[in-house]
């Protein structure tokens, strides 16, 4: 019974719309209806501007991603490597990406993973966040780094000889990254725009076109006229 609570306020917590609410407060706009429409921190700060990202970040890392790991280790007792334990930040994730209160609308939860990865292994967070600033560093694109650094994370954690369990983790929560990117939250495909070609995009660049100007500046067609 209190392992399916864990379970069940794992997803919750993670399917609050934070970058929603705070856009909604502030700004009095649906985030899911500019930009990128994505319900996450890059999207929040084109929409209500870069002074809410700090608290955004703060919730997401410490509530959505790293509480359901301590209560899990904490409350429950449960080891780092038990498939028992991996289970909550993998909902705590889904959540975040299929919000429950948005119409399983979300954001990618590279925050959330973040905050998950601080409790359950620092050094393959050093890891993930230096591959990618290096990437963004060299080629100022976030997109494909986001994939790859995800991707080595397996790769690291068994070099490291972590619990198997967390090699697991790290495969599963790129596997739901990589679902939700090419899900995109049920957008329609653009017109005139090959299949494969958007769907690449979507996996490579998280967006749906080349010009990434036109996406991010996207709004709908009553604010345009």
């Amino acid at each position: 019974m209190e392992l399916a609570g864990l379970y069940l306020y794992a997803y919750l917590i993670g399917s609050i719309p934070t970058a929603y609410l705070i856009a909604r407060l502030t700004k009095g706009v649906d985030i899911r209806q500019y930009g990128s429409g994505q319900v996450g921190g890059s999207n929040l700060t084109r929409c209500a501007g870069k002074r809410w990202l700090a608290p955004l970040a703060l919730f997401e890392i410490l509530m959505k991603g790293a509480s359901p790991v301590l209560l899990g280790q904490h409350w429950l007792g449960l080891d780092r490597g038990s498939l028992e334990l991996i289970i909550a930040p993998l909902l705590a994730l889904a959540g975040h990406n299929w919000s429950v209160f948005l119409k399983f609308h979300g954001g990618r939860g590279i925050t959330v993973t973040i905050g998950a990865l601080l409790v359950l292994s620092p050094p393959l967070l050093t890891a993930l966040l230096a591959v990618f600033a290096v990437g963004w560093l060299i080629t100022r694109s976030a997109g494909v780094w986001v994939v790859l650094s995800l991707a080595l994370l397996p790769v690291w954690a068994a070099m490291a000889g972590l619990p198997s369990m967390i090699s697991w983790y790290c495969g599963l929560t790129l596997g739901l990254m990589v679902l939700k990117r090419l899900l995109a939250n049920g957008t329609p495909l653009p017109a005139g725009v090959p299949r494969r070609r958007v769907l690449l995009n979507r996996l490579l660049r998280d967006r749906d076109i080349d010009d990434r100007n036109e996406w991010v500046r996207r709004a709908p067609e009553e604010s345009k006229q």
